[in-house]
């Protein structure tokens, strides 16, 4: 077991040794464990989930490869709604097929199991199979289980295992008496690895029944999740050669991340820059290529045990909205090596210019193989990446696989982030979304301040241009559906050329660290994200191994001066019922997302991105009284109505 001190030894050793270096070198943006994942509370198994437990029993072949869900819990028509672990294509590295399961150490609800910073070290997350009817089989059968493993992710290296501090995966095995036989483990060395296979004889007679079933658990620190396991294309089948030389069906497939580029990860943004921009600064662009990338693919992995194979790889793009295409940026035969597996497939998004509409979209970019497969399995043929056009700027994905701070200064000047945005053309900025996690032991509001700064000699000046200070609610009181917390600026703030924008935290006596989300799988241009000391020196801050961006969105309006649109707009909106109990319907022309105030002008409710701009509002249970819903066009302007719930 861990005690405190240890726990916190542990953590926070790290950063002692990276600051111990400032003076010497130029510091690094801390990397730190995510303490909770408040993206995943949306997907996690609910009691609906939890009743669909089978009735009968699998029957063989058993096979996973993770290609689906693209983000969520296991499907439950193969493992049992519970246990805590996550399939998407953002943790692991290079996995055999696009997506693999992470038991990365949140519950499912993305919250930590120890509920306190300070832990012991224990059994964390889970996979286990739903019941599969290997009755009626023999040794002579040959039934063997294999599986592709990998121990840590993008995230970073899981700690070293000790007796009395565990860091394993391990593998137990169902007997017909109801036993758990352990057949398999890991203990971490504080290494990160490749995945790597394992075969698992099951040719005993206590394995053979009508009601086996396998699970892995995961052991390590139960207060974030710093020990991460990857486990990818499970098969169980029967007459297999000896479990050693067919772990793998006859497969090409899309994989993750691309050689020489992001590790992890699918296709990366078909942006230049950004994950993100607005849809008027895209236009004004010198060309219709200039913010498109010149290198936008993935790596694909050649499973079948023979020689290279010819496949023909397509590249499109289409609006989602409508489902139109706009065209091909890619369209070759490759070979699709085996020796290595891994071939990456790239080519130039700039090779399909987008037409320069000013309505908000969202674009998905494909790229799908023909690999003439018998079957085919088409779903892990196919990879996409949707990049949205509306009225904010960003350099993540809207994922958080780890978290950073600003230093804690005692006194002096507040410490700031900014980041560096050029503009193709003048605009205002309406405000700034920042991504807050909270640790299980500091769940208070905490105070911020957003700014932007003018460009001077290549950096922020020494005093913002603007500045807003706020109080971020605590996780309880954070509205639905939320991960970012939208800060708006009293009026627009005018900016063109080269301006910056982030947040600062004040200097104070007590040594409160506060965390905001960091994404993995994307990055920023280098010299682009600034911080600012306690004594007024800005610096820009690199990433360890120049992966990672800070989740932070400027919000902008298109040039609009005036944060209101004029009462004669205004007007043309209307809410019905009114007085109302629930859901409330909105009357006028299109908007870009809706949000509920209250009479204090505190946001209780902010429509969730999946349904911004749709003209029904599934409020949630608010109590009795005035409200506001503040409508944000697509030009940044907002207009307000009044709204009396009963």
């Amino acid at each position: 077991m861990m005690t405190p001190f240890r726990t916190y030894r542990r953590l926070l050793l790290p950063a002692l040794l990276l600051l111990a270096r400032v003076a010497a070198a130029q510091a690094t943006l801390p990397v730190l464990p995510l303490p909770a994942d408040p993206a995943r509370a949306s997907y996690a198994p609910g009691p609906a989930v939890h009743a669909q437990h089978r009735t009968n029993s699998l029957t063989l072949p058993f096979f996973d490869d993770f290609t689906l869900p693209l983000e969520g819990p296991p499907k439950v028509q193969n493992w049992l709604p519970t246990g805590g672990t996550l399939v998407s294509n953002r943790l692991s590295l290079m996995p055999l097929t696009r997506g693999a399961a992470t038991l990365d150490g949140l519950k499912a609800d993305g919250k930590s199991y120890s509920g306190s910073v300070s832990t012991f070290n224990g059994a964390t997350d889970s996979l286990t199979s739903q019941p599969i009817d290997l009755s009626g089989l023999s040794p002579n059968d040959h039934v063997y289980l294999s599986f592709a493993w990998q121990a840590g992710s993008i995230v970073g290296v899981p700690n070293r295992s000790f007796s009395t501090i565990p860091v394993r995966l391990d593998l137990y095995v169902k007997t017909n008496l109801g036993d758990w036989d352990r057949a398999w483990f890991y203990a971490s060395v504080n290494q990160r690895t490749g995945f790597r296979q394992q075969v698992i004889d099951l040719n005993q007679a206590k394995y053979l029944h009508a009601n086996f079933q396998f699970m892995f658990v995961a052991t390590g620190n139960q207060s974030s999740n710093s020990d991460n396991w990857g486990v990818d294309y499970v098969l169980l089948n029967r007459g297999r050669n000896a479990g050693l030389a067919d772990t793998t069906f006859v497969d090409i497939a899309t994989s993750s991340g691309l050689l020489g580029g992001n590790p992890s990860g699918g296709l990366r943004s078909p942006l230049r820059r950004f994950t993100a921009m607005p849809v008027w600064q895209f236009n004004a662009a010198p060309t219709p290529t200039s913010e498109l990338t010149p290198n936008l693919g993935v790596n694909i992995n050649n499973l079948t045990g023979t020689l290279p194979v010819p496949v023909n790889v397509l590249g499109t793009v289409r609006d989602l909205a409508s489902g139109a295409p706009l065209g091909t940026w890619l369209q070759r035969s490759i070979q699709a090596l085996l020796i290595p597996r891994l071939t990456a497939v790239a080519g130039p998004a700039t090779g399909q210019p987008l037409p320069a509409t000013a309505t908000p979209k969202i674009l998905r970019y494909t790229l799908a193989l023909d690999t003439r497969e018998s079957p085919p399995r088409v779903a892990n043929d196919t990879i996409f990446r949707d990049v949205e056009f509306n009225n904010y700027y960003a350099y993540d994905d809207g994922t958080a696989e780890a978290v950073t701070q600003l230093p804690t200064y005692g006194t002096g000047q507040a410490s700031s982030f900014a980041y560096r945005i050029d503009l193709n053309r003048p605009d205002y900025v309406r405000s700034l979304r920042l991504y807050p996690v909270y640790t299980a032991s500091d769940q208070l509001p905490r105070a911020v301040t957003v700014s932007v700064w003018d460009d001077v000699a290549g950096k922020p000046g020494a005093q913002p241009r603007a500045s807003k200070s706020v109080t971020i609610p605590g996780p309880a009181q954070f509205p639905a559906g939320w991960q970012y917390y939208e800060v708006t600026f009293d009026q627009p703030v005018a900016v063109s050329g080269i301006f910056y924008v982030g947040y600062s935290q004040p200097s104070s006596s007590t040594t409160r660290d506060l965390h905001y989300g960091l994404d993995l799988n994307n990055s920023f241009p280098a010299g682009y994200l600034w911080r600012h000391d306690n004594v007024g020196v800005w610096d820009t801050i690199p990433l360890p191994n120049r992966r990672g961006a800070l989740m932070m969105r400027p919000v902008m309006t298109n040039n609009v001066a005036t944060a209101t649109a004029s009462a004669r707009e205004a007007a043309a909106y209307s809410l019905y019922p009114n007085p109302a109990h629930g859901t409330v319907a909105i009357a006028g022309p299109a908007f870009a997302h809706a949000t509920v105030l209250d009479a204090l002008g505190r946001t209780v409710w902010e429509q969730p991105v999946a349904q911004a701009g749709q003209p029904t509002l599934a409020l949630p249970m608010l109590p009795a009284g005035v409200y506001t819903v503040r409508l944000t066009l697509a030009d940044g302007r907002t207009v307000g109505r009044r709204l009396m719930l009963e």
